[in-house]
């Protein structure tokens, strides 16, 4: 999900937070996301840059790597495959 968000423009922390609390309802406080995006780019998959403008003070922005758009790729196409493995097993409208 953050390498979605960060795969058109740079964002900063709290703001892939707020994104992925306001999209689909999805609750994710820093204590998640920090470590994960530290993680991504222990990995390569997202690069950061520290920037000094607007009045809010330093932030750092991250952006997607070459090596994470790959990954990304990778990822939607095993999701679709499990996607559509619970659709043929009648995942969908069976709760």
């Amino acid at each position: 999900m953050i390498l979605n968000l960060v795969r058109n423009e740079a964002l900063y922390g709290y703001a892939i937070v707020r994104e992925l609390k306001e999209r689909g309802g999805l609750v994710a406080g820093e204590g998640t996301v920090y470590p994960v995006l530290r993680r991504l780019e222990a990995d390569g998959l997202v690069s950061s840059a520290w920037s000094d403008e607007g009045p809010a003070g330093p932030r750092k922005y991250y952006r997607i790597t070459a090596e994470g758009r790959a990954f990304r790729e990778r990822a939607l196409t095993e999701w679709e495959t499990v996607a559509g493995a619970m659709d043929e097993l009648g995942g969908k409208g069976d709760r």
